[in-house]
């Protein structure tokens, strides 16, 4: 089974449409100094299934986790997004950046290679910095944003 995403906390978050501005992103990102141990992309099925919106695929555990989650944060249905995002055939890159600087040259190369729906997942708030692009994905209407 893939790995579970637990929490977005400290990661900036980002959709590419295609594989290809995926790969470019990551070395773009590595270019500006972050290293790739702190770079993530997510895609197809097995990368869907780390962000899990529901839980169900992770069994009882992860279940409840997202069911406290999505009452008690305000990132929960994004990760509804991510997860159909992927499973869509689309990319989507996780850079953990070390402080503020980094994440916005994150955010700005990202935007450079035509990412959507970035966001920057906190303690308590996520940061919006770029919407999502195009027609959006098939979630849940409670899941919507």
């Amino acid at each position: 089974m893939a790995r579970f995403l637990g929490s977005a906390r400290g990661r900036l978050l980002a959709v590419l449409d295609n594989d290809e501005a995926a790969e470019a992103a990551i070395r773009a990102l590595e270019e500006i100094g972050i290293p790739r141990d702190r770079l993530e992309i997510f895609t197809g099925d097995d990368g869907a299934s780390a962000f899990d919106g529901s839980g169900g695929h992770h069994g009882p555990a992860a279940r409840l986790l997202r069911t406290l989650q999505f009452t008690l944060m305000d990132q929960m249905p994004d990760f509804a997004y991510y997860e159909a995002a992927a499973r869509q055939g689309r990319s989507v890159v996780s850079v953990r950046a070390r402080n503020e600087p980094e994440m916005r040259r994150a955010v700005e190369t990202l935007l450079a290679h035509g990412a959507h729906f970035i966001n920057q997942f906190g303690l308590f708030t996520t940061e919006e910095f770029e919407r999502w692009h195009g027609e959006e994905p098939k979630v849940p209407g409670f899941m919507r944003r």
